[in-house]
């Protein structure tokens, strides 16, 4: 009874840690990258044109608009295996802009926009949070034909 009992611990014991292994590992492997994150910006900062940026605002700016777009990404919840329209990326990308609003950037109407600070801060800034909240196909659905 008492060895059955501690497989059940055991067993009880590493499903609870698997998750904060799963998230840590995550972390890992999508390490912040501040220079991608500006090489991004410089390059597809305007985006009404393919020219790149010649002139960026302050760096010290840049990084806090784009933590901040992660903050709030943060405190979005993961999708896991949820694949509802809310959960897509592009949804979470307008309720983020609709939340934020139409305020310019610190910098004022200089390029890069918010839009393009948005998306460059969920790849490089980061881009763990970003995976964590992508929708996930269940491992246990059959695959689709």
């Amino acid at each position: 009874m008492r060895k059955r009992l501690r497989i059940v611990c055991g067993l009880a014991l590493a499903g609870v840690l698997a998750l904060p292994v799963a998230v840590l590992g995550v972390h890992v492997t999508h390490p912040r990258d501040e220079a991608g994150y500006l090489a991004h910006l410089k390059q597809y900062g305007d985006r009404q044109t393919d020219q790149p940026l010649r002139v960026l605002p302050p760096t010290a700016d840049l990084v806090a608009e784009g933590d901040a777009a992660c903050d709030w990404l943060r405190g979005q919840p993961y999708a896991l295996w949820r694949h509802d329209a809310r959960y897509g990326d592009l949804a979470v990308y307008e309720r983020y802009l609709e939340q934020v609003g139409d305020r310019p950037p610190t910098w004022g109407t200089a390029l890069p926009d918010l839009r393009s600070v948005t998306g460059g801060a969920w790849t490089y800034l980061c881009p763990a949070d970003r995976e964590l909240r992508q929708p996930r196909r269940n491992p246990f659905a059959p695959k689709p034909d």
